[in-house]
């Protein structure tokens, strides 16, 4: 992302509520994403924030767990 180490995704095809997508992840992924409730309205239900302020390895592991839950 420019000018930000954030990015905004749509997790809709994997539940229809970001709030419980994020509990959901961190349970089974053991990785922590932020609800789009936490940053609005519009269309909060469908989104969440992923933050890219770690190591890269941190963010490699946290990839794979999150590629092994969602296939």
């Amino acid at each position: 992302p420019d000018g930000a180490f954030y990015a905004w995704a749509d997790c809709s095809r994997h539940s229809t509520s970001s709030w419980d997508f994020c509990f959901s992840m961190m349970e089974r992924a053991h990785v922590a994403l932020t609800p789009g409730r936490d940053f609005g309205p519009a269309a909060a239900e469908r989104f969440v924030r992923l933050s890219f302020a770690n190591s890269m390895t941190e963010l490699e592991t946290a990839i794979a767990r999150l590629q092994r839950e969602l296939g």
